[in-house]
């Protein structure tokens, strides 16, 4: 790990949450902090929506057709370039002097935040969290844990104001 003296990095994804995250983050810092604001997208969600399920009523499984799938990867990097736009727009709305990174998820949602920290040799991560319930804390899994376990970073997780965010 490096010294942390880079920007901060801003996890974000349109969420109600992720706005607040990112409001409350630039007030805490103050204006003109450096932030990058990283939208990081799944494609393996969407080659799972085109992908039949395997061995489906015993009907020989037909492979998925790489050409829509390229369209949906290239929908959903065109979509997640939108939302790292709008969190540009909200994080200079407060203060912060801010770049988006888009990146494509490549194994877990968490490790590409702790992968993108790395890089820019991030000052601290700043993640919103969404306020589960504990059963579906278990089921949904927690990016926010699995950033706080693997990171040496220091890490500002910022909870929704209002329980409904």
């Amino acid at each position: 790990m490096g010294n942390g003296k880079g920007p901060l990095v801003i996890a974000f994804d349109g969420s109600p949450a992720a706005i607040e995250s990112v409001e409350r983050a630039a007030g805490l810092l103050g204006e003109g902090s450096e932030a990058v604001i990283l939208t990081v997208w799944e494609p393996g969600l969407l080659n799972a929506a085109v992908a039949p399920i395997p061995g489906g009523l015993g009907a020989p499984v037909p492979p998925p057709d790489m050409e829509q799938v390229r369209e949906l990867d290239k929908s959903e990097a065109d979509h997640a370039e939108r939302i790292a736009a709008e969190g540009v727009g909200i994080a200079e709305a407060n203060g912060l002097r801010a770049e988006a990174v888009v990146s494509r998820d490549e194994t877990s949602v968490a490790a590409t935040i702790l992968k993108v920290a790395e890089e820019r040799d991030a000052s601290a991560i700043v993640i919103g969290s969404r306020r589960h319930g504990a059963i579906a804390s278990v089921l949904l899994g927690s990016t926010t844990e699995a950033v706080l376990h693997k990171t040496s970073r220091p890490l500002l997780v910022i909870r929704p104001a209002t329980p409904d965010a």
